[in-house]
C-alpha cells in the first residue's frame, strides 16, 4: 500500500480486486497507477504495479495470437473461480459433478466441447468451478488465466501426463495451481489424490481448494442485532480497513472503531482500522 494513499487509490484498488476478466483487470490497474501517489515513498509500489500491468498485457496479446483473436470468458460468481484442466478421460467431468452436482460424465474422449460451470459449496461459501475442454484451445485457457486457482487433474494410471501438464502450466504462466491425481486405476497416485467416480477424498479436495484460494470469511453485524449468516470473502491478511471499505465507502470515511469477535484478545474487543482479521471473524463497525 503506498504511503499516504488517498480515497481514489483505495477505490481503484477495490475495482482491480473485483475485476472479472483480463481486460477489466488491465483497465483497473491502469487507473490504479494513474491515481497512485507520486512521492518517493511510493516508488517501489508503483514499479510493482507497472510490472504487473506489463505481464497482464503480455498475457492478453499471447492469448489473442494463439486463439486468432478469440477469447472465451465465463462471468465470475461466488467467492472465487476455479478451473479444472486435464487431458481427455482424466475424469474432469466426473470431478465437476462430484464437486458441484452438475453434468453427466461421458466415456467418449473430447465430448466436452465448451466450458461447463457449476457451483461448489464449501461450508457456507459458494465457489465457481469451470471445467475446461480437453482440447485446451487458447480461447478456453484464457478462462484459466482469469481464474483464482487452476486444478490440474491427471489419471493416476498415467503419471507421465503430469510432465505434459507442467509444460502447459509453464507455457501459460499459470501460477496458483493444485495438482490432483484421479485414482482411476489401482496404481499408487503421486500427490493429492481423489476418486472422482466414488467421491473418495472429494471433501478433502474442497478444503484444499479453499486453503489455496487464501481467502477469509467475515461476518458483519449491526450493534444489537445478530451477525449476517452469509459471509463476505476477502484476501487473507486483510484488515478492518478493507472490510469497512468493502461494506461501504462511507464506513471508511466516517470510521470510529470496530468490535471483533474471533481474532481479538477477547470477544467484542474494540480495534482500529489496522487490525488484521482472521477467517470466520465477526465484525461490528461503528461510524460517526
Amino acid at each position: 500500500m503506498p504511503v499516504n494513499a488517498g480515497y481514489d487509490y483505495f477505490a481503484a484498488q477495490k475495482k482491480y480486486q473485483e475485476a472479472k476478466t483480463l481486460d477489466e483487470k488491465i483497465r483497473a490497474l491502469e487507473e490504479l497507477i494513474r491515481v497512485s501517489p507520486g512521492h518517493k515513498g511510493a516508488e517501489n509500489v508503483l514499479a510493482q504495479l507497472k510490472t504487473k500491468l506489463s505481464k497482464l498485457k503480455s498475457q492478453r496479446v499471447s492469448a489473442k495470437k494463439k486463439s486468432g483473436g478469440r477469447v472465451t470468458t465465463v462471468p465470475k460468481t461466488g467467492a472465487a473461480q476455479v478451473c479444472i484442466v486435464g487431458f481427455a478421460n482424466s475424469g474432469k467431468s466426473e470431478l465437476l459433478k462430484a464437486l458441484t452436482g452438475i453434468g453427466e460424465p461421458s466415456p467418449t474422449p473430447y465430448s466436452t466441447k465448451s466450458p461447463r460451470v457449476g457451483m461448489m459449496l464449501y461450508e457456507d461459501v459458494q465457489i465457481q468451478i469451470v471445467e475446461i475442454p480437453s482440447s485446451m484451445q487458447p480461447e478456453f485457457l484464457s478462462i484459466a488465466h482469469n481464474s483464482e486457482l487452476v486444478v490440474f487433474l491427471y489419471d493416476a494410471a498415467k503419471p507421465e501426463d503430469v510432465e505434459r501438464l507442467m509444460e502447459t502450466a509453464e507455457r501459460e504462466d499459470l501460477k496458483n495451481v493444485l495438482w490432483v491425481a484421479n485414482v482411476i486405476s489401482a496404481k499408487k497416485a503421486v500427490g493429492f489424490a481423489v476418486n472422482a467416480s466414488t467421491g473418495e477424498n472429494v471433501d478433502e479436495l474442497k478444503r484444499a481448494v479453499w486453503h489455496r484460494l487464501r481467502l477469509v470469511r467475515i461476518y458483519t453485524k449491526v450493534a444489537g442485532k445478530p451477525a449476517e449468516t452469509r459471509p463476505m470473502t476477502l484476501p487473507k491478511g486483510c484488515t478492518v480497513r478493507d472490510v469497512a471499505r468493502d461494506v461501504h465507502k462511507d464506513f471508511l470515511k466516517n470510521f470510529k472503531f470496530a468490535r471483533v469477535w474471533g481474532s481479538a484478545k477477547f470477544p467484542g474487543a474494540q480495534v482500529g482500522l489496522d487490525h488484521i482479521v482472521k477467517d470466520k471473524d465477526t465484525i461490528e463497525i461503528h461510524v460517526s
